[in-house]
């Protein structure tokens, strides 16, 4: 990887490592995440810089995290560099819970970030705490969208790859990921930072598979001190069925204005549970992996 320095590990997980690095040229701080599989074919890893960098086009939202290049090691490790945050909402969901009015204002930013990305044709596939980070400027940012592609090409299962308390029930039979999967798991997340925990889990332990599709057939539970309208609005996000979900711009747009009943034309069912001109802006430059240091998602 050219023009990078003083690189430091900072994660590794089963897909990627990540470091922190020094972009020589800005002489700034990055974030570097390199995937642990290697592309072996010309046309493979032409395809993941030309689908990342179109995917890259997202880091002009305020609610994007940056991506400053992508490429391919000479040994044919795909790579994304980006800005450097100080801490994700996995780490927050560590020391405390969220309010209401805190994460109806994350759930916004992010919303509308999806919003853009769907407009262009783009599907984030993991949206959780994890990949919503916070910049150095404390504005939540959403990690990860280049990925995407390479999630697609992975020869393990769908499951395998998935968050399964964050993921659409749609996820686990084989269909291909959609806008609303994207609503349902930023709803999940929604519930989740205001829980402590995801929606329908009853210890800090992650159920196995069968109980998870058990759990699908499950009420979302109220919860203390969340206002009714929001709980019934995440409900209705978390809908079993795609098409009763509300969109990214219309969930965005709900959670603006609040204190009112969410659209009654959208149908909640079992488990379940807009475009503003003025759409929520922010800021984001800088990354981290725990709230005193900066990190990366390593999926």
């Amino acid at each position: 990887m050219p023009g990078l320095a003083n690189l430091i590990v900072l994660a590794r997980g089963g897909h990627a490592t990540v470091y922190r690095a020094t972009q020589v040229s800005a002489y700034r701080e990055v974030a570097v995440k390199v995937e642990n599989r290697t592309l072996d074919s010309d046309r493979d890893q032409q395809r993941f810089v030309r689908e990342a960098r179109a995917a890259g086009r997202m880091s002009s939202h305020p609610h994007v995290v940056d991506l400053y290049d992508v490429g391919v090691t000479v040994d044919g490790h795909p790579y994304m560099i980006m800005e450097l945050c100080k801490g994700s909402f996995a780490d927050q969901m560590k020391v405390s819970p969220l309010g209401s009015a805190e994460t109806r204002s994350v759930g916004a930013k992010i919303a509308d970030a999806l919003a853009s990305a769907h407009a262009q044709g783009l599907v984030h596939r993991d949206v959780k705490p994890g990949n919503i980070l916070l910049t150095q400027f404390d504005e939540p940012v959403l990690a990860d969208f280049g990925l995407a592609v390479l999630a697609e090409s992975r020869e393990t299962s769908m499951t395998l790859d998935l968050t399964p308390a964050y993921a659409a029930p749609e996820m686990f039979d084989g269909r291909r990921s959609a806008p609303a999967s994207d609503v349902y798991a930023l709803c999940a997340t929604l519930y989740a930072l205001m829980r402590g925990r995801p929606a329908r889990w009853r210890e800090n332990s992650s159920p196995s598979l069968a109980t998870m599709m058990e759990m699908f057939a499950e009420r979302v539970p109220d919860l203390p001190s969340v206002p009714a309208w929001l709980t019934a609005l995440l409900r209705q996000g978390m809908s079993n069925e795609p098409a009763h979900r509300p969109t990214a711009a219309r969930l965005r747009d709900e959670l603006l204005g609040g204190q009112h009943d969410p659209d009654p034309t959208m149908v909640m069912r079992q488990v379940s549970p807009g475009h503003r001109p003025d759409a929520p802006s922010g800021a984001g430059s800088g990354r981290g992996d725990e709230p005193t240091q900066p990190t990366v998602h390593v999926r």
